[in-house]
């Protein structure tokens, strides 16, 4: 290889934030597949194989949630542990958890690092930026604390002292949108929060950690630090709420009524209906927990759950999907498009065109990675049906980790392409994209050209 050559592949893959943080969530892969498949880490006492436990591990980080193995069941107590760092460490971020390392230790946070967390915060401004991660630190054990000690008098009084270790998983797992539980038995191993599917007070509290962790920091910040006074707020979080708030409500209405007879909601009366409708609606969202079983579902609910588990969580979030944020522009979009406009505008404000492509890009490669995923895994894996391989995929993509069980049934190869998918939905398609295209810096105005469409 010659040096130019060498040169301009130095150039394209130079450290850039969205390269950084590629590379340092791989790290903390592999070191989890590693501590997961030592047989301390396991019940049996054996070595885990290597598909699984990169899977595993892959689902942690990733704060997906699908599992090959019950972790209740397959995982001792330091396997659990390893799990909870990592889904802590993924939820929080690569860049936001090195930050806080160097903060403990008094390392100098240099300019280089100030520019790789404004980027991966998505935030318009360098300044304040190590303050905003100290404040994350803060609201993050804050929530989280106050959901364990919220959860321990449920999980106490059916499951004795193992409740509390139980109360301080669930609790990282909702607010860090991973949706892994320790709650599965010998009988019922993936059983998640089914046997509490009639509790209002483990499922709002499961559900108001979701949406804390999914609503994103910047946006809970901007809520605390404006008082909750609504015309205060910057127009993204006013658009994150509004489209919460939206999709939280239709949810719940589309599955009170899609669901009401189904086979999932079989036994439960009127009031608990209605609680699970919530709870589905938000746990789609990209949580991953499961009041009822999604196999049971009737096929518009479950057409409805892939597309909230598309659009996702909110930016700077501990959710995937495309994120609520992109959902709102690319509708804002299609109506100028309607009304012959040229610009976005909300809110007395123009959206930026760059932002309008951005939003289009990430939706549509999206899409084609759920495309082209589901084909590959449905051509060489002939043990699921394409529906519920499918249903996986976009779970992958949009990291929630709700399943119709077909996970551990799965080939060695169906379940790396599931966690690649999961990988880049982490990660973002968009940012992974930008890892291998070259910027057009080019400045040249070409003339413009008519195209029939629609």
């Amino acid at each position: 290889m010659t040096y130019g050559k060498t040169h301009k592949i130095k150039k394209r893959f130079r450290m850039r934030p969205t390269v950084v943080v590629l590379l340092g969530f791989s790290a903390i892969i592999l070191c989890g597949t590693f501590l997961l498949a030592l047989p301390v880490s396991n019940m049996d006492g054996n070595w885990l194989n290597f598909t699984d436990a990169l899977f595993t591990s892959t689902s942690a980080v990733c704060v997906t949630g699908l599992v090959v193995r019950p972790t209740a069941v397959a995982f001792s107590t330091f396997g659990q542990v390893i799990l909870l760092l990592l889904i802590q460490t993924g939820g929080l971020g690569f860049m936001t958890i090195t930050t806080l390392i160097f903060i403990m230790i008094g390392k100098r946070i240099t300019l280089k690092s100030r520019i790789m967390l404004q980027e991966a915060l998505g935030q318009d401004r360098m300044k304040g930026i190590v303050k905003l991660i100290r404040n994350i630190a803060i609201m993050t054990a804050v929530i989280e604390a106050s959901g364990a000690v919220f959860l321990m008098p449920f999980f106490c009084i059916r499951n004795g002292a193992i409740g509390i270790w139980q109360a301080l998983f669930t609790s990282i797992s909702a607010f860090c949108n991973a949706g892994f539980d320790i709650l599965g038995t010998a009988q019922t191993p993936y059983a998640s929060l089914t046997a509490y599917n009639g509790n209002a007070g483990v499922l709002l509290i499961v559900s108001m950690l979701i949406i804390l962790g999914g609503l994103g920091f910047t946006v809970i910040h901007d809520i605390i630090e404006n008082k909750f006074r609504f015309g205060k707020y910057k127009l993204h979080t006013k658009i994150v709420l509004i489209v919460t708030v939206t999709l939280l409500v239709s949810g719940t209405l589309f599955f009170l009524c899609s669901e009401y007879n189904s086979a999932a909601f079989d036994g439960l009366n009127g009031g608990r209906k209605l609680l699970n409708s919530i709870f589905q609606s938000v746990t789609a969202r990209t949580a991953g927990f499961n009041a009822v079983e999604q196999t049971a579902m009737s096929k518009p609910g479950k057409i409805f759950t892939c597309t909230l588990m598309f659009i996702g969580a909110s930016p700077c979030g501990t959710g995937g999907g495309i994120k609520t944020t992109t959902f709102a522009i690319i509708v804002l979009m299609a109506i100028s498009g309607l009304r012959s406009k040229d610009e976005i505008i909300i809110g007395k404000r123009t959206i930026k065109t760059s932002t309008g492509y951005r939003a289009v890009s990430i939706a549509t490669l999206a899409a084609l990675l759920i495309l082209i995923s589901t084909l590959i895994i449905s051509a060489t894996d002939g043990s699921s049906t394409s529906e519920n391989i499918l249903f996986d995929v976009i779970s992958a993509f949009g990291t929630v980790g709700l399943s119709t069980g077909i996970c551990p049934t799965l080939s060695a190869f169906a379940k790396i392409i599931l966690a690649l998918i999961m990988f880049v939905g982490r990660l973002g398609p968009f940012s992974f994209g930008t890892i291998f295209v070259k910027h057009d810096k080019d400045t040249i105005k070409y003339p413009s050209a008519n195209i029939m469409i629609g």
